[in-house]
């Protein structure tokens, strides 16, 4: 492929909602269109955006719809929402000629690979894994196990999801390309005084494991009397987050915030980040909280990008899962010591140099125009 000459893009997804994996394909398509190409996102449901566009970017959605409080009428719906999904996006690609595709996330990545195979065999297909690959469903997990590999490029954003895949299939071509960052949603400065407050950003979910903050700052609510703990966030577990937060009589410290757009611009003179998930992809949370300059602690999620990215002592803490004692301490230590918020936050806005966002775009660029 001439990387001189413009080309077209079909980007598929399951929905542009309010999601890590949604944000970064908004960036690389608002990049992709500032170069001169064209970009059509193809949505499974609708055709609106939680981020925005470029008004050069086209998007259209074939308007899948699986949402009913009955199970089985759920599943009728998924059906034919799969159905109708799988129609329109071969639609997309015999009307749209584009020179490459890129999908992000399970189900269409699964989409895109099978019509390739089966279908539109002359148009590469470059699919990018957004989560943890060993979270899913027994069945899900060995179709993908069995599809992915398929593709003729598998994007990983850590090196422990690109040694799974490369692992069950040593064919397989992978690329690992970490996030790059917003800078609309980051602070552009570091602050010279910081608040008694801990932060915490990402969806109310089983996934995030709120509880294990909310435990871990009753250990040490006794000396931090005067700290506030602010949740970012809305879903599923908000009643058990607020019943757990009144159970340990906390409602003075712990508060739910809902969603705020571009939050850390707001809390970046917190004294530090918390992220408390069972797993993660690329936690899009935790980065824009080091690149505003906060410190931060991070649970050892299985995808290894906390691992990756802190080095304890130096920009934050890592942490076992699900230990309310190990965070608690984490937690002591920076609380503790402004000396070591300071170095910590000066330490982590370097993340800006190693995700700067022309460099990211250029890794996707160098993937996305490979003769395949």
């Amino acid at each position: 492929m001439n990387p001189n000459k413009k080309k077209k893009y079909l980007f598929l997804i399951t929905g542009m909602v309010m999601g890590g994996a949604e944000r970064v394909m908004a960036t690389i398509a608002n990049e992709y269109v500032k170069r001169g190409n064209e970009v059509l996102i193809v949505s499974l449901k609708d055709s609106n955006s939680a981020y925005r566009l470029d008004p050069r970017v086209k998007i259209v959605g074939a308007k899948g719809s699986i949402q009913s409080k009955y199970k089985l009428i759920r599943i009728v719906k998924l059906i034919i929402s799969g159905i109708k999904s799988f129609f329109y996006y071969l639609y997309c690609l015999k009307t749209y000629k584009p020179d490459v595709v890129l999908s992000f996330l399970t189900y269409s990545n699964l989409l895109a690979v099978i019509t390739r195979l089966l279908f539109i065999r002359n148009v590469p297909v470059v699919i990018s894994e957004r989560s943890d690959p060993l979270k899913r469903g027994y069945m899900i997990k060995k179709i993908c196990e069995f599809i992915y590999p398929k593709a003729d490029c598998l994007v990983c954003q850590s090196e422990r999801v690109r040694k799974y895949f490369k692992k069950l299939n040593r064919k397989t071509n992978i690329k690992i390309i970490p996030n790059p960052i917003n800078f609309e949603c980051i602070a552009q400065t570091v602050p010279e005084k910081r608040r008694k407050l801990i932060v915490a950003v990402g969806r109310l979910s089983t996934q995030k494991n709120y509880n294990l903050l909310i435990e871990a700052f009753h250990e040490i609510k006794r000396d931090y009397s005067d700290y506030i703990v602010e949740i970012y966030g809305q879903g599923p577990e908000y009643d058990n987050i607020t019943h757990k937060i009144r159970s340990l009589h906390l409602e003075n410290n712990i508060f739910l915030m809902g969603v705020k757009n571009n939050v850390m611009q707001s809390v970046n003179d917190a004294e530090l980040f918390v992220m408390t998930s069972d797993y993660e992809g690329f936690p899009n949370a935790l980065v824009e909280a080091m690149a505003s300059g906060l410190p931060v602690i991070s649970t050892d999620f299985p995808t290894g990008v906390a691992r990756e990215l802190i080095i304890d002592g130096v920009n934050g803490y890592v942490v076992s899962r699900n230990d309310k004692k190990e965070l608690a301490r984490a937690m002591i230590k920076i609380l503790s010591d402004k000396e070591l918020q300071e170095s910590m936050s000066w330490n982590n806005r370097k993340i800006l140099e190693y995700l700067d966002r022309d460099i990211i775009i250029d890794r996707w660029s160098e993937v996305l125009n490979k003769e395949y």
